[in-house]
């Protein structure tokens, strides 16, 4: 009996012994699992931001959300949601899944807020000229800020709450007729020390976007009418920015940005509503009705003249004419007006994104 006992009290001691061998093994393999799923999820994580579709990013909405990348390897599982919070702000999730072959695989989750980096032409006001600048009694110029029909989910967080300077030119001759409204005087002039940073912000913004344009061509003149043979049969030069009356969805989330190197002048013509940003390194001319939002760059001069019968050409956003060659440009029939949220949204498609804080990423359970 006394032998029984001890044998006994032995094999309980033993299995109390594995019993807690087990569970370390499991809590070490489940703890392996974790570290492992968490270093999953930051590398996707930092894929993503290194592997940032503009394109695809551009065509969010505030409020939806893509997947960005899904991998599968070794047993681990990855997937980046992004979620778009407003023009230049996103939310990413990265997520991964590790199963080895135990009972229970491991799941982490990390998150981080990113603000995108774009080129910052010199937009001192909805027509920024730096050379003389001809306003006729026909031009409507206004500082307000705008919001395109149909556009209210897309801008409800990137309206500017107060009008912008209507023009800063170096020299401007206003007709008496012409209506010229905006913060402050109705024309502010551009001295010589901002002259200088006129330009070298000019040429940096330029470049910068012409090196990552979606479209570059030398035609001298591009239609917003001109279509793609391939289905959805969208605009060739411009995304569609007409919203609803049977405009193509994928249509309106296209956000090109076309560099137009004619040497010497580009003619905008077409009476489909375009939208992105059009760089010209000569003059711009636009001489019948165009609807344009988002931004324009010229090295050149810009002309806009329609026929007092026709009507006006209408550009929403921005525009930012350098006058390399002093020549002045002329504003003779023409409604402009100044839209932060076209402006913003037509960068977001040259945008790569920064990390917003100095610490690291955010672990959600």
């Amino acid at each position: 009996m006394p032998v029984m006992l001890l044998v006994s009290a032995l094999l309980l001691v033993a299995l109390a012994f594995t019993d807690a061998v087990l569970h370390g093994m499991r809590g070490a393999r489940l703890g392996w699992q974790g570290e492992r799923a968490t270093h999953a999820a930051d590398a996707a994580l930092l894929r993503a931001l290194t592997d940032w579709d503009r394109a695809a990013a551009a065509a969010l909405h505030p409020g939806e959300t893509d997947t960005v990348a899904a991998h599968n390897l070794d047993g681990v599982t990855t997937h980046v949601v992004r979620t778009r919070v407003q023009a230049r702000l996103f939310a990413l999730e990265s997520s991964a899944r590790v199963q080895d072959g135990g009972a229970r695989p491991a799941r982490r989750a990390v998150g981080r807020t990113v603000r995108l980096n774009w080129p910052h032409p010199p937009v001192y006001a909805a027509l920024t000229v730096g050379g003389g600048l001809l306003v006729a009694d026909s031009a409507v110029i206004l500082g307000a800020d705008a919001e395109p029909a149909g556009w209210g989910t897309e801008c409800a967080l990137d309206r500017r709450d107060g009008p912008v300077v209507a023009i800063v030119a170096r020299s401007t001759s206003l007709a008496p007729a012409s209506v010229v409204v905006g913060a402050g005087a109705p024309s502010q002039p551009l001295g010589d020390s901002a002259m200088v940073a006129f330009t070298e912000r000019f040429d940096a913004a330029f470049t910068a976007l012409a090196a990552v344009a979606s479209v570059r061509t030398e035609d001298r003149v591009l239609s917003f009418d001109a279509r793609a043979a391939v289905a959805p049969s969208c605009p060739v030069w411009f995304g569609d920015g007409a919203r609803g009356a049977g405009v193509e969805p994928l249509c309106a989330r296209r956000w090109p940005i076309v560099h137009a190197a004619a040497p010497d002048s580009v003619r905008l013509v077409g009476s489909t509503a375009g939208q992105g940003v059009l760089l010209v390194d000569g003059d711009l001319v636009v001489p019948e009705a165009v609807t344009m939002y988002g931004l324009i760059l010229v090295r050149g001069r810009v002309r806009v003249a329609s026929p007092a019968s026709a009507e006006r050409p209408r550009l929403v956003g921005a525009v930012v004419v350098q006058d390399a060659g002093a020549t002045g440009s002329v504003m003779e029939s023409v409604q402009l007006q100044s839209s932060q949220c076209a402006v913003r949204r037509a960068l977001s498609a040259a945008g790569m994104p920064i990390p917003i804080g100095p610490h690291g990423w955010g672990e959600r359970p």
